[in-house]
C-alpha cells in the first residue's frame, strides 16, 4: 500500500545532486507546511545515501513556497564514519526559498547511556478529541487530538498556559518512521494561539529537529509550548514521545506573528 505522505514527498533525481519534486497543496496551512517541506528535503538526502535516519536538520524559510514544481540542489556533502552532512536548497521560480542543513546517520550508529530526567505527563487518549471542522488541508492528512479544554482558543477564550499536549497520527494510519518525524515536529498549532485566539498565520522562519529514537506504531504523543514572545517573534518547543514514555524527537522553531494574510 502506498500512503499519501510517501507519494507526496517523492523526489526524482535529475543529476548527481539535483532533484525535482511536486509540492502538494494537501499539506497547506496557508502555504505548504514547513515540516512537510523538510521531509521532502530529507527524502532527497536518503535518495543518495545509505544514511537513512535524520539525526539533526535545520531549515531556514526565506520566502513562502507554493504548491507545484520545485527543484532541490544538494551540495557540500561531508561523510564520516557515522554521519553524512549536506546542505540543500529548495528552489522555486529560480529563487532559493528554503535552505537546509541536514545530518543523517544509520540505524545502529549510536548506542550507550540513556538518561531522561523527566518523563512526560500526556493526557488520557480517551478524553482527547480531534481539531473540529478545520478548513485547513493539512488536518485532512494529519490527525491531531487534544483534550477539549485546549481548544477554547478557537472561541477566543484565553488559556492559562501556552501549551498543547496530545497525540498525532496520519489520517490514513500510515506507520511512523524517522522521515515522518520531520513532518510531525511541525504539526501542532502554535501554542501562542492559546493566548491570542485565532490568527491569520504564524509563519515559521527557522525550524530545527533532532531525532533521538526511531518511532514505531502509528501514533506519537506530543507536548508543545511557547515561553517567550517578543517583538512579534514567537518560538515553539516540541517533544515527541511514544505512549510508553520513550523520547522520539525534539524540535524548536522560530516564527513571527502575522495577524493578517
Amino acid at each position: 500500500m502506498e500512503y499519501k505522505f510517501d507519494h507526496d514527498v517523492l523526489v526524482e533525481r535529475k543529476g548527481e545532486n539535483r532533484f525535482e519534486t511536486e509540492i502538494f497543496s494537501d499539506w497547506n496551512i496557508v502555504a505548504p507546511n514547513g515540516g512537510y517541506l523538510m521531509a521532502i528535503a530529507g527524502k532527497a538526502i536518503t535518495s543518495i545515501s545509505e544514511y537513512q535516519i535524520p539525526l539533526s536538520m535545520t531549515a531556514y524559510y526565506h520566502k513562502p513556497t507554493s504548491p507545484g514544481y520545485a527543484e532541490l540542489i544538494v551540495d557540500r556533502v561531508i561523510k564520516s564514519k557515522r554521519t553524512i552532512t549536506a546542505k540543500i536548497s529548495l528552489i522555486q521560480k529560480d529563487t532559493v526559498v528554503i535552505s537546509y542543513t541536514g545530518m543523517f546517520t544509520h540505524k545502529n550508529a549510536f548506542s550507550g547511556m540513556t538518561f531522561v530526567q523527566k518523563h512526560p505527563i500526556l493526557p488520557d487518549p480517551s478524553v482527547c478529541i480531534e481539531l473540529p471542522n478545520s478548513p485547513l488541508s493539512f488536518f485532512k492528512q494529519v490527525r491531531l487530538s487534544v483534550p477539549p479544554d485546549q481548544l477554547d482558543w478557537l472561541q477566543g477564550v484565553e488559556g492559562k498556559e501556552t501549551v498543547f499536549s496530545g497525540y498525532l497520527s496520519f489520517q490514513d494510519n500510515r506507520p511512523m518512521d524517522a522521515l515522518a518525524v520531520l513532518l510531525f515536529v511541525d504539526a501542532t498549532p502554535p501554542p501562542i494561539l492559546r493566548k491570542t485566539g485565532p490568527l491569520a498565520w504564524v509563519p515559521t522562519i527557522e525550524l530545527t529537529v533532532q531525532v533521538r529514537n526511531i518511532p514505531t506504531g502509528s501514533s506519537l504523543g506530543f507536548i508543545s509550548k511557547t515561553r517567550f514572545t517578543t517583538n512579534g517573534l514567537t518560538e515553539t518547543d516540541i517533544e515527541l514521545w511514544t505512549e510508553e514514555g520513550k523520547i522520539i524527537a525534539l524540535g524548536r522553531q522560530l516564527a513571527f506573528i502575522k495577524e493578517n494574510v
